[in-house]
């Protein structure tokens, strides 16, 4: 069963992480020119590193509900293993050799240059190249850096698999007892920022975030749905709130900060979205996504973002979310409307809004390749308006930091189009082909011959 709504929330995840990234590269670009101008991205994105908070609460309501069969033992936990490992690695691997060999032609062979010594923070060149394939914690980012995520995620999958080993009415506790050795080690300082060791990775709050939505997975798998409208609006202007407020730039903010902030309503985001899949009510996503999309544009007029000061950021969030509820009351109201006077309009409506669904769960299938293809493809496109922008005449389109909005609008739209191009094609050819030849894998290896048992 594919849960549309939890697939769309995935490609909102990717995006806002491209777009958190976009901007800081342009800002880069901005700056190698000698310029001051300020990207066009800006507002709540400057807080879009937040959708890696809502893709670890997503990773903890899928695990609970692709397991939800039962089924436990040595073999539903091979098998459960080897469907999460194959569906990281390949890509991952596929994308981490492209970054290495533009380090190897860049930087040498050696290892000893002084790119490979500041990606590698010093390291050996192999045993950092090793590490950062097999996704082991260590000191420096992995060579594609946003590989450091993957470590929690193959982290979190390790663990899970143990406990399907237990009876499945043991998974709860576990998961709980999981919780409170987590939120333990961090309290006695076990935990660091970045998880550059085993110990400080098994103890970092960031995994909260994968029980909080393994908790939604519980309840939904359950049947404990409860609101699932109301509560999807109230955490969409939750984590909108989150995401323009939010300015904090400090350790704090990597470890329980960003658990505080988005985690939470990243994971009554996830309840609702699922109770809404598992209900058929689809249609609460249209005030939702009306609210995000005013009080995106608002913040994003106001000028103000996370470096801007506390009041500011204070008083644009409340201003701006305010509206975006508002808009949110509208469409709820005129959809009431509509239903009970005309309920053929109010189909319609819902016709009109299902294309726009799919393209939203089409992003969605693409969001782990989008997520790991991005740095490259900007970092690419940047290099390119770097050489173009030279040119005097093609200057106000290529070269970043130029007078006028033009240079931004360009680059903007062209790091969207061609990221979402390459994760299109990336999922096309390779990552679904992929899954289908691992899915049979999996058939014939773990699942032929298995006993039928009730669910534990």
């Amino acid at each position: 069963m594919k849960l549309q709504s939890i697939q769309a929330l995935r490609g909102v995840a990717a995006l806002l992480v491209v777009l958190f990234h976009a901007r800081a590269l342009e800002l880069k670009g901005i700056a190698a020119n000698g310029l001051t101008e300020q990207p066009l991205i800006g507002g709540l994105f400057t807080n879009g590193f937040a959708g890696v908070d809502l893709f670890f609460v997503i990773s903890g309501f899928i695990m609970v509900f692709v397991t939800r069969d039962g089924l436990t033992g040595l073999k539903p936990a091979a098998s459960f293993l080897f469907a999460r490992v194959t569906r990281i690695y390949p890509v991952w691997w596929a994308f981490a050799g492209c970054m290495t060999i533009y380090m190897l032609v860049a930087h040498g062979v050696s290892g000893n240059s002084e790119g490979w010594q500041k990606a590698a923070f010093g390291h050996p060149m192999l045993p950092y190249l090793v590490k950062s394939f097999l996704l082991i914690p260590q000191e420096p980012f992995p060579v594609l850096n946003v590989g450091w995520t993957l470590i929690h995620e193959i982290y979190f999958y390790l663990v899970f698999a143990l406990f399907l080993l237990m009876p499945r009415r043991w998974l709860p506790i576990l998961l709980a007892i999981w919780a409170v050795i987590v939120t333990g080690g961090a309290l006695l300082g076990f935990s660091r920022p970045t998880a550059m060791t085993w110990l400080s990775l098994a103890v970092h709050p960031i995994t909260l975030e994968f029980l909080l939505g393994a908790a939604a997975g519980f309840a939904v798998t359950k049947g404990l749905v409860w609101r699932s409208g109301i509560l999807t609006q109230v955490a969409t202007l939750w984590l909108l709130a989150a995401l323009c407020y939010e300015g904090s730039e400090n350790g704090i903010l990597l470890e329980w900060g960003r658990v505080i902030w988005f985690g939470l309503p990243c994971a009554l985001l996830v309840y609702g979205c699922a109770g809404l899949d598992m209900t058929k009510r689809h249609a609460w996503l249209i005030p939702a996504m009306t609210s995000a999309l005013v009080t995106l544009a608002l913040y994003q007029l106001t000028g103000v973002d996370r470096t801007s000061p506390e009041d500011a950021r204070r008083n644009a969030t409340i201003l701006t979310v305010a509206v975006g509820a508002i808009a949110m009351a509208i469409v709820v109201w005129f959809g009431w409307l509509l239903g009970q006077g005309a309920p053929d309009k109010l189909r319609q409506a819902r016709s009109f809004f299902q294309p726009m669904l799919d393209g939203a769960v089409r992003v969605g299938d693409w969001s782990f390749a989008l997520y790991l293809c991005h740095l490259i493809v900007l970092s690419a496109l940047r290099n390119v308006f770097a050489l173009i922008g030279q040119s005097e005449s093609l200057a106000p389109f290529f070269r970043l930091g130029h007078p006028g909005a033009l240079d931004n609008i360009t680059f903007a739209v062209a790091g969207i189009v061609l990221t979402l191009t390459a994760s299109a094609l990336s999922y096309r050819f390779y990552e679904q082909p992929l899954t289908i030849l691992f899915g049979h894998l999996r058939k014939v290896w773990f699942r032929r011959g298995q006993p039928q048992t009730a669910p534990a």
